[in-house]
């Protein structure tokens, strides 16, 4: 899955300029530790595999002017895959890291030849539709909701069965001729949030997705934490451990039909969401309380830069979680007058069901470009 005759200097090179869209020889020098004349040859490589062009010259301190280097868009694609037990999401992703195309494929008992089929068509359609042809499409990536429990094989909940202990990156791969990568859907979703919304303000942060069920992908340093089998951030059994409730949309949408607010399942009841519904304060005091605890966790296990609140949970929602989170040390008595530095709480920016193919999408380049 690597970029055919690109060395790994500069893939490296590559996936700076990609941070960027645009940067200085200057700054790829400062960036990567690499010398003036290692960073001359990779990009000259990068330009002559038409992943990178050079542009205008800009002054750079006392030295000699600097070309800047500019990222080609249109290079390279991958697909992104989303697969929750409701709703599957497609999106296509271009070198640069736009979003060129989009739409939800969800399907009746989520079937995997179906789908993967319905994300390759959808591929073939918007490359077309843009004039690109089809040997530019690096592969898929595949975000599922489920837990690891071997390599490329997730065990999902119920509704999604056709999707579970089956080895993904070889059926898809088999099935569509591309190369696949497959991810947690909470880590991918981290992933797409670094990328494009709040996430990327933040070098290390925890993505807490909430949905049907509860989760969380975790970045360090820019690059995603995977742990020994994938499941770094499967967080969801810390409630029960703790004697606490689990906070995710199937209980609220449980909630909500007590307080006689009927809804077809949770895409309609986030479509729909009023924070002014009965059941929404009721849910709100039973579950505020463990998304305390689970930031104070958080807080103290990993001292990320942020925490982000995010997943399929209605942002005016999440607002008010975030809001209202009590650090349990408030309640003690400080340490010569001073406090361990606090981790910042945010609401993620991305539309629910975005940032997860796109994270999915993001990997496709990492394996086949920037490793």
């Amino acid at each position: 899955m690597k970029a055919a005759g690109v060395s790994a200097r500069a893939r490296t090179v590559l996936a700076a300029i990609r941070r960027h869209g645009s940067v200085s020889r200057a700054v790829l020098i400062r960036e990567t530790g690499l010398s003036g004349t290692a960073i001359f040859r990779a990009t000259e490589e990068l330009e002559i595999a038409g992943l990178a062009r050079a542009g205008e010259t800009v002054a750079a301190g006392r030295g000699q002017p600097s070309n800047i280097i500019h990222i080609v868009p249109d290079a390279a694609f991958a697909l992104g895959l989303s697969v929750m037990t409701d709703r599957a999401d497609v999106v296509l992703l271009d070198l640069a890291g736009c979003v060129r195309a989009r739409a939800e494929i969800t399907m009746p008992g989520m079937p995997r030849a179906a789908l993967l089929d319905a994300a390759a068509a959808f591929g073939t359609e918007a490359l077309s539709s843009l004039g690109i042809e089809p040997s530019r499409l690096n592969g898929l990536g595949i975000a599922v909701a489920g837990f690891f429990v071997g390599p490329d094989m997730v065990n999902p909940s119920g509704e999604l069965e056709d999707w579970a202990l089956v080895d993904l990156r070889a059926d898809a791969s088999r099935r569509l001729a591309l190369p696949v990568v497959v991810e947690n859907i909470a880590s991918a979703a981290a992933l797409g949030e670094r990328m494009l919304g709040v996430g990327s303000r933040y070098g290390s942060s925890c993505y807490i997705n909430v949905a049907s069920g509860f989760g969380a992908g975790i970045i360090v340093d820019g690059v995603l934490m995977r742990g020994r089998h994938g499941n770094a951030g499967e967080i969801a059994g810390l409630f029960p451990m703790a004697g606490r409730v689990t906070p995710n949309l199937a209980t609220l949408r449980a909630c909500l039909a007590d307080h006689a607010v009927p809804t077809a399942g949770i895409a309609d009841m986030v479509a729909r969401f009023d924070p002014a519904w009965p059941g929404v304060e009721a849910w709100l005091a039973e579950h505020q309380p463990s998304f305390s605890y689970l930031f104070g966790v958080l807080r103290r296990t990993l001292d990320c830069e942020a925490m982000i609140l995010g997943g399929r949970l209605p942002r005016v929602l999440a607002r008010r979680i975030v809001d209202a989170v009590e650090w349990p040390e408030t309640t003690l008595t400080d340490r010569r007058a001073t406090r361990a530095p606090m981790t910042l709480l945010d609401v993620a920016s991305l539309e629910p069901d975005l940032a997860g193919p796109l994270g999915a999408a993001s990997l496709v380049f990492h394996r086949t470009l920037f490793d």
